[in-house]
């Protein structure tokens, strides 16, 4: 019966070790991945790639027309291009960044219905509120 009980637990411990050495190491995804990664490894999206992904993001959540979600794409991806020329020009980058995403929002808010533009700007706050609580969390 000692025997038995040494066995079982000898089993034990061993089966134990070895599933803990058999499971893969998940990469990091989304914003966790990028930050770990260095500048020359991140891909950059172009300005077509991100109004896409935006206009599929809203048409998902705010559940947009077709017609809603192809006037919302050409508005993000004229948006894309301009604040990619606002980068690389670097002068009076925040202004001018201000006053596209203004013009942005009062184009938008023509685009949408007022409960699709409230749930956006519910959703805008939220997305805010959340980063700076990271900043904050980051010391």
């Amino acid at each position: 019966m000692k025997k038995m009980l040494i066995l079982l637990t000898a089993f034990t411990l061993t089966a134990g070790a070895v599933s803990a050495q058999t499971q893969t190491a998940r990469p990091a995804q989304g914003r966790a991945q990028r930050a770990k990664m260095s500048p020359e490894q991140r891909v950059k999206k172009t300005p077509e790639q991100r109004a896409e992904a935006s206009a599929a993001n809203l048409s998902k959540s705010l559940g947009l027309s077709a017609e809603q979600t192809e006037k919302v794409r050409q508005l993000n991806l004229a948006q894309a291009k301009e604040m990619d020329a606002v980068r690389t020009k670097n002068a009076e980058n925040r202004q001018t960044a201000k006053a596209t995403r203004s013009r942005h929002n009062a184009q938008l808010k023509a685009i949408l219905t007022a409960d699709q533009y409230a749930k956006y700007e519910q959703q805008r706050t939220e997305r805010m509120a959340n980063r700076k609580g990271k900043m904050k969390d980051r010391g």
